[in-house]
């Protein structure tokens, strides 16, 4: 009888103490948020990405990251911006192929790569677009020094980017990214990126969110994923994306105190956040 009263309490004891795990920071992720690319001139965001703002806002969250193609045309950036006023967080954006020239992007934005720490947590925003969904020259060499001075000491990081660069036939044939533009044969992620990843020896996660514009309802094919979770060693996979009307999702991370991580997955469609489930593999 003893033995049962303490197995119980010990249940007690970890149902508790997870329930009451705090929160260190939390940030939201959203990618291709210009939607489906129909009709031709749109000027606006994803209205059901933009429908979401007044919960994002009562999430406190530290900041959002938009992974790239957040306009449909460059042209469009004002009526977006204007639009993201109504978010009452600092948000991020990693360039998309749709968000407009390099120095057209950076004279809006700042350098298209680039870095913060909040909280002993590293933050790298990429650019893919660059180098034919390489990281190299320059952007390589930020990454690297980043990693070597800000990672060493990091509880987590956490990589941002429009394109899926670790996409291969081979090794990852879903979620296939909507577009594959400028893309090199062999872009440079498992023979050079994956492995200064792994040696890292923290947890690292990615972001990536050129998916989702197409559902298979509306594109009449097979195999397509608006959202990804993969893990492999030290590295976290994770694609999202909007667009097919019926999948549409965005991710909110949870940082908690004692260094545990939650990805939340939040359906755009509907009235029920959850109703998409955990992001899993």
């Amino acid at each position: 009888m003893k033995y049962i009263l303490l197995i119980f309490s010990v249940m007690l004891f970890l149902g508790c103490t997870e329930s009451e795990k705090k929160i260190q920071q939390s940030f939201f992720v959203a990618g291709h948020a210009y939607g489906k690319p129909a009709p031709t001139g749109k000027k606006e965001l994803y209205p059901p990405f933009k429908e979401k703002f007044s919960f994002l806002n009562s999430k406190n969250l530290s900041f959002g990251v938009l992974l790239g193609d957040v306009v449909r045309y460059p042209s469009s950036w004002p009526n977006v911006l204007k639009e993201l006023e109504d978010l009452t967080m600092p948000y991020y954006i990693a360039r998309g192929n749709h968000d407009g020239p390099l120095d057209n992007f950076e004279d809006m934005f700042g350098k298209s790569y680039q870095k913060f720490v909040q909280d002993n947590n590293l933050f790298i925003v990429l650019d893919p677009n660059i180098d034919q969904w390489n990281i190299s020259g320059d952007q390589l060499v930020f990454l690297k020094e980043t990693l070597q001075n800000e990672g060493q000491n990091a509880d987590h990081i956490f990589i941002f980017m429009h394109q899926l660069i670790w996409w291969s036939k081979e090794k990852f044939s879903e979620p296939k990214p909507n577009w594959q533009q400028n893309r090199a044969e062999t872009p440079n992620y498992w023979s050079t990126i994956q492995p200064i990843l792994e040696s890292i020896g923290k947890e690292v996660y990615l972001f990536a969110g050129d998916v989702g514009a197409f559902s298979k309802e509306y594109k009449k094919k097979d195999h397509i994923i608006e959202y990804a979770y993969f893990k492999e060693n030290n590295i976290t996979y994770i694609a999202t994306g909007m667009g097919g009307g019926v999948r549409d999702n965005i991710v909110i991370v949870d940082i908690y105190e004692d260094k545990s991580v939650k990805l939340n997955l939040v359906h755009l469609n509907g009235d029920n956040i959850n109703s998409l489930g955990k992001l899993k593999h």
